[in-house]
C-alpha cells in the first residue's frame, strides 16, 4: 500500500524555528508532568486549551501538528492483504483486522490537520482492497465500512479547506486532482462490484462529498 504523498509545501522556516523555540522552554516540571500523563487526560486538556486559549492558539497548535505529522508519519503502510481476513477458513465473508484500524488512523491524522488531499492514496488504497471481498448484513465488516465512509467524507472536508486556507497549502495542484480522480473511480468501482453481488454499496457520505467537485 503506498505512503501518503505529499502535496503541500514545507512550513516556513520561521513556523520551524518558532515550533522549536516553544518546545526548548517547557518548564521542567510541567515537562514530567507530560511524560507521565494518561493519554486521555493529555487530549482533555489540549480540547480545553484549544477551546478556551487565546487568538491563535488553534493556528499554532495546527501548524506545529501538521509539521510533526509530515516528519512522523510511517511511508511505508501495511500491506493491502493485511487489512483484511475471513472469520473462518471455511467462510468467504471479510472481517476487518486490527491493520485497518491502524492504517485509517494514519488517515486521520493527516486529514485532521489539514492534510486531506495527502490522506486520499491512502483511503484509496483501502477502498482498491475491498473490490474483491463481500460481507454479511449487520456484521463487524458492514461497521468498519461505515467508519470508513465518515472519515473518507471528513477527509474530502478538509481537502476542501485546504484549499480555500489560501495559505498555499496545495502547492501540487495537478497531484491534487490525481488523487481525488483516483479516490473517485475507487468508489466508483467499489459500487458496480458491490451491487453485482447483491450487497449495499457502504460508502454513500463519500460518494455525495465527492460527487461533481471540481476545482
Amino acid at each position: 500500500m503506498p505512503g501518503p504523498t505529499t502535496y503541500t509545501s514545507q512550513p516556513q522556516q520561521q513556523q520551524q524555528q518558532q515550533g522549536r523555540h516553544m518546545l526548548s522552554h517547557v518548564n521542567m516540571q510541567l515537562d514530567t508532568y507530560l511524560a507521565n500523563s494518561d493519554l486521555e487526560d493529555l487530549r482533555a486538556i489540549v480540547r480545553s486549551l484549544l477551546a478556551t486559549g487565546p487568538t491563535g492558539t488553534t493556528s499554532c497548535f495546527t501548524s506545529i501538528a501538521r509539521t510533526r505529522v509530515q516528519h512522523s508519519t510511517p511511508r511505508k503502510l501495511p500491506s493491502p492483504s493485511s487489512l483484511f481476513t475471513t472469520a473462518s477458513p471455511d467462510s468467504s465473508f471479510a472481517v476487518p483486522t486490527k491493520a485497518l484500524y491502524d492504517t485509517l488512523a494514519r488517515a486521520r491524522a493527516l486529514f485532521g490537520v489539514g492534510l486531506g488531499f495527502e490522506s486520499l492514496p491512502i483511503l484509496t488504497s483501502i477502498i482498491n482492497r475491498i473490490l474483491p471481498l463481500q460481507w454479511e448484513i449487520d456484521s463487524e465488516m458492514e461497521d468498519a465500512l461505515i467508519v470508513l465512509d465518515a472519515d473518507l467524507a471528513q477527509a474530502i472536508q478538509s481537502c476542501r479547506e485546504q484549499l480555500a486556507s489560501g495559505s498555499d497549502l496545495v502547492k501540487d495542484m495537478e497531484g491534487a486532482r490525481t488523487a481525488v480522480k483516483a479516490l473517485r473511480d475507487a468508489m466508483d468501482n467499489c459500487q458496480e462490484v458491490v451491487e453485482s453481488w447483491g450487497g449495499e454499496f457502504p460508502l454513500e457520505k463519500g460518494m455525495m462529498s465527492i460527487e461533481g467537485w471540481k476545482f
